[in-house]
């Protein structure tokens, strides 16, 4: 069993291995931190999904770097073999929008997030993954070749439930700060 992620790192599925052979389900982004306190890799689960129709693989979208087989199925529930336990998704629905908190900060840029295609999606500082919109990525991949700090002011993710990869807070920049030079987003 394993954990699959959308293109900013958010776990967002899991894989299963079955009797019948392996199976991904897809759950909401904001259900990650109730489905894997409920199963963690290696433990025995049994889950109730429903077939999802083959939807096109929208621009960007990653299984940590996998195409996703179709079918592919919606986890309704999980329930932990060992501990007993379950969790619904119904019972969880997706948290109002919010802004987010205002932040500014400057950091390292640890890495960055690319999709399928190679496009820049997100970059990463010690302490935030920043998402970037296509056209951000586009206009200023150039501008990092070389760079180690970026400066950065956006709305950190508040809603809870959310998981990343990474361990790193979400971040929706409105500017960055690159080689001393800050570009509005």
């Amino acid at each position: 069993m394993g954990y699959l992620s959308n293109r900013v790192g958010d776990y967002d599925g899991l894989q299963l291995r079955t009797a019948a052979g392996q199976a991904r389900l897809h759950f909401p982004p904001h259900t990650a931190a109730l489905v894997l306190k409920q199963a963690t890799v290696g433990q025995s689960v049994w889950v109730v999904a429903t077939n999802r129709p083959a939807l096109p693989k929208p621009p960007g979208s990653s299984a940590d770097g996998q195409a996703l087989p179709e079918p592919t199925y919606e986890l309704v529930s999980l329930r932990n073999q060992t501990k007993k336990t379950s969790v619904r998704v119904a019972d969880s629905p997706p948290p109002p929008p919010t802004r987010g908190k205002l932040v500014e900060a400057e950091g390292p840029l640890t890495g960055q997030l690319h999709d399928d295609a190679g496009r820049l999606v997100a970059l990463l500082t010690d302490r935030f993954v920043v998402e970037l919109k296509p056209h951000q990525g586009e206009s200023i991949q150039e501008l990092l070749v070389g760079v180690s700090r970026l400066g950065v002011a956006g709305y950190e993710r508040t809603e809870p439930g959310f998981v990343n990869k990474t361990g790193r807070t979400l971040l929706h920049p409105t500017a960055l700060t690159i080689n001393g030079q800050t570009f509005a987003l």
